[in-house]
């Protein structure tokens, strides 16, 4: 048998992930000095930090977020400085 999310289970951390693009967009309309300044960069970071977030979340002792949208959140904000 193979175990099913409800609807809503599946959407839970949405509005984290949401959250984190509103606050990314408020940085970059303020001005804010990121490590990965451009789209690019920004991208590279955000592929690097998808590729190894276990061993981010290990490396800093915290558990992987089961949610697969809080990890695309955390992922996003990372993204900003990852190399």
């Amino acid at each position: 048998m193979v175990a099913t999310m409800s609807e809503y289970e599946a959407l839970a951390g949405r509005g984290e992930l949401l959250k984190a693009l509103e606050e990314l967009q408020g940085e970059l309309q303020d001005g804010a000095a990121w490590e990965n300044n451009t789209l690019e960069r920004f991208l590279d970071g955000f592929s690097a930090l998808l590729g190894s977030i276990e061993n981010a979340y290990a490396n800093t002792g915290q558990t992987l977020p089961v949610d697969p949208w809080l990890i695309v959140a955390e992922v996003f904000r990372g993204a900003r400085d990852y190399e």
